[in-house]
């Protein structure tokens, strides 16, 4: 994607600007104690003129359409390369995650997770995101419920 195609945002975000949209498709769940699931997403992301991007995400099962999952947050980028993502969920769980920006890659890992007294135990949490043009694709990757770090979600979107 050329620089003149990305939005204008605070500068210290622009290496993540290709994120900025609406983004709609639909992937697929797997898990060691759950059965697998397919489900259908659509994810907003804002630049307001802050050093950061909004993002909030909701997925339905995409045999019913019933709401499945939702959650809010922000990306960052506090040096060069750097990208950084803070998420919470509706669950009683919240994420800080760290890692790289290159190109139009971003990968991070849980440097915590936080969860309140009834939510499940999550250990750690990696998400990889890579845009190519106006297709997004994403895994994420978790530790959770006494299971290994693993494959959990993956899934395509196209920017609307």
């Amino acid at each position: 994607m050329p620089d003149t195609d990305l939005p204008a945002v605070h500068i210290q975000i622009e290496s993540i600007a290709f994120l900025v949209g609406t983004w709609a498709g639909a992937g697929s769940g797997t898990y060691p104690t759950i059965d697998d699931f397919t489900y259908t997403e659509r994810i907003e992301i804002t630049a307001p003129p802050k050093p950061f991007l909004a993002y909030s995400q909701q997925t339905k099962r995409a045999e019913t359409g019933d709401p499945l999952h939702m959650e809010t947050g922000f990306f960052r980028v506090p040096g060069p390369g750097v990208a950084e993502l803070v998420i919470a969920q509706p669950t009683g769980v919240a994420e800080v995650l760290s890692g790289s920006v290159d190109g139009f890659r971003i990968a991070v890992r849980s440097t915590q997770v936080a969860t309140t007294p009834t939510a499940k135990n999550i250990d750690s949490v990696e998400r990889i995101i890579e845009v190519d043009g106006d297709v997004l694709r994403y895994r994420l990757l978790m530790g959770a419920v006494g299971q290994e770090h693993q494959l959990h979600l993956e899934a395509e979107l196209r920017r609307l």
